[in-house]
């Protein structure tokens, strides 16, 4: 029979959100880790512990392969940065060509600007800052938010640092500047808020006009467009984007050895030809793209690398100061000398990125809403033992998993469920999904448990974290992985346990005995009990899945507050809404079988 039916709903109703530096007692320090615990942390007794289920190993690519990749690159570096000669020559001299020595003027600023900008930009210093192969706006502001906290969701954790591709460390007190800078960034609400925002009018900037170039390139071939652009760094900063399907090391083999000189020749062989022909200047080559996005992106792509360089890199500041005056000043001119064709075509993808970043913004803002109003609401520690452990209760057989995306405390659903069915499993699990700023998180550390003290209860609780390029593969089972993980913390928690309760025997030596034979029977005593309680609790969570196990997830209605302006009323009524129910829900995302899933209706006015 099935059990996916819709409890009756609660309504609960909201305060007015409470900032973000106030929520329970949260403090941020920049020369200190997240200070946050919730009483679960405090019931766990675990604060300082951190479990690694493993650690994934990293080997370095061959020359052959490396070679391969460098090969493979050819046709998507070449294929974006490798256009520009079609149109340069022939949008710089609109008017025809004056004088040859112009042309050779026209050449020198082409070699210097495709030298300074792609070559020793991107290709040697902003392909460090790649985010353990990523590359991008949102790569760079990712490794900004793990060396600052700048994220504004308040979900962080001191064992999130255990994963190893997090690679945090800290800023050296011996640099004042990257301490100050942190601090600043961290207790500035203006200073989070403009990184956000400029990450997704980055982001939307290249999908806008990865959107309208293809375009714009068929009409020019088809009828031979013939509008101004002079952009011989065209396909720039796609190059940085291109290094998360191949690598730093291969981008920088094939651009230096095949790309760069390509470009040089073709440009030179352009300006010697025009020399003699100075009358076909404008049919070398045809095309027009607007590229302020471009432009745009590049310059934003400099200022986010100089907070990594200052926060991370920790270089000098006489070298960060010789890179904002060279590249920055070159990026400066000319996102200042394409401005002019904003009317021009130049509006398109502005507006495009306009659209996906108004969609961003209010699917990011109306999140957090609601993250924190689960945060206000959650279950203390003392009403989930109270439940737990009351004697008229009687617990059923099977192992209960509630979903949730709160990560600090046990969410409101349990509440609800408990108000209508008030016989709690056997066994609890609660988990919440975690997006970690990073790019993967290995399987092998994707999990992250606490047991709910004491440990009779058989509570626990446990974060899924994921990167924001993992996905969910069908041929790994969501329940099979979760109860494997849960049996491999039961036995490490054990462990770390029984280091903890070790005796003094100091005082405890008898008459006739070593102290290193107390200290064996001891040993041998603890080993003995702490296998026999490992077994029982395997043995236990392993009859409740035999008994059933059944997930229970939130089916959550987000509507506006009573009173609320109609502004309000259409971006949650309407706007986030819409965009909820074209999102995949977990139960599909984590093959839920739908027989043994049950939904908790909640209602939520923000």
């Amino acid at each position: 029979m099935s059990t996916s039916t819709e409890h009756e709903e609660s309504t609960i109703v909201s305060e007015e959100e409470k900032p973000q530096e106030q929520l329970n007692g949260e403090e941020l320090h920049s020369d200190n880790k997240l200070t946050r615990y919730d009483s679960m942390d405090i019931e766990s007794g675990k604060l300082g512990r951190r479990y690694h289920h493993g650690g994934a190993a990293t080997k370095s690519g061959e020359w052959a392969v490396v070679l391969q990749l460098a090969f493979q690159s050819l046709g998507v570096v070449y294929g974006d940065i490798g256009t520009s000669p079609l149109y340069v020559y022939a949008s710089t001299f609109t008017d025809g060509i004056k004088h040859n020595d112009d042309i050779l003027g026209v050449l020198s600023l082409i070699f210097y600007t495709i030298t300074l900008i792609p070559l020793i930009k991107f290709v040697f210093i902003v392909l460090r800052a790649n985010d353990h192969g990523d590359g991008g706006t949102f790569a760079l502001y990712s490794l900004i938010c793990r060396y600052a906290k700048v994220g504004l969701m308040p979900s962080q954790e001191i064992e999130d640092q255990d994963v190893s591709t997090f690679q945090l460390e800290l800023p050296n007190n011996r640099i004042r500047i990257a301490s100050k800078l942190q601090t600043k960034l961290e207790n500035s609400n203006f200073a989070k808020y403009f990184l956000l925002f400029a990450t997704m009018l980055g982001t939307s900037m290249v999908i806008g006009d990865g959107v309208l170039t293809p375009c714009i390139s068929v009409l020019s071939a088809v009828g031979g467009i013939k509008e101004s652009a002079s952009f011989m760094t065209e396909g720039t900063e796609a190059l940085f984007a291109d290094v998360g399907h191949f690598s730093v090391r291969s981008i920088q083999i094939s651009m230096c050895t095949v790309t760069y000189p390509a470009l040089i020749f073709a440009y030179t062989g352009q300006g010697s030809f025009l020399r003699k022909n100075n009358h076909l200047v404008a049919d070398t080559f045809y095309k027009s793209i607007p590229g302020i996005a471009v432009v745009f992106v590049m310059t934003l792509t400099s200022a986010f690398l100089v907070l990594i360089m200052i926060m991370t890199w920790k270089t000098h500041i006489l070298l960060i100061i010789s890179y904002v005056l060279i590249i920055g000043t070159i990026e400066i001119v000319y996102l200042s000398s394409v401005l002019y064709k904003f009317d021009q075509g130049g509006y398109l993808p502005l507006a495009f990125a306009l659209i996906l970043m108004s969609i961003m913004y209010v699917w990011n803002d109306l999140y957090r809403k609601k993250y924190y109003f689960e945060l206000d609401h959650k279950i203390s520690h003392e009403k989930v033992k109270k439940i737990v452990e009351d004697t008229n209760t009687q617990r059923l057989p099977g192992l209960a998993v509630f979903y949730s995306e709160l990560v600090h405390g046990i969410p409101p659903i349990f509440k609800h469920y408990i108000a209508n069915e008030p016989a709690p499993h056997s066994v609890l699990i609660f988990i919440s999904f975690k997006s970690l700023p990073i790019s993967k998180v290995p399987i092998e550390e994707r999990f992250l448990f606490r047991r709910v003290q004491p440990k009779d209860l058989q509570v626990f609780r446990c974060v899924v974290r994921y990167g924001y390029k993992d996905v969910h593969k069908k041929q790994e089972p969501f329940e099979r992985l979760l109860i494997e993980k849960l049996k491999e913390f039961i036995m490490e928690d054990y462990h770390i346990g029984s280091e903890m309760t070790c005796t003094n025997v100091d005082e405890v030596q008898n008459e006739g005995e070593t102290v290193e034979d107390v200290v064996q029977c001891e040993n041998e005593l603890v080993s003995v009990e702490r296998e026999e309680a490992i077994e029982r609790d395997v043995e236990y969570v392993d009859k409740a899945c035999r008994n059933g196990v059944v997930h229970l997830v939130g089916e959550h209605e987000v509507v506006a507050a009573k009173g609320a302006n109609i502004g309000k009323r259409v971006l949650i009524d309407y706007a986030y809404n819409f965009l909820k129910k074209n999102l995949r829900q977990s139960n599909k995302v984590f093959d839920i079988p739908h027989q043994r899933m049950l939904k908790v209706g909640m209602t939520y006015e923000l």
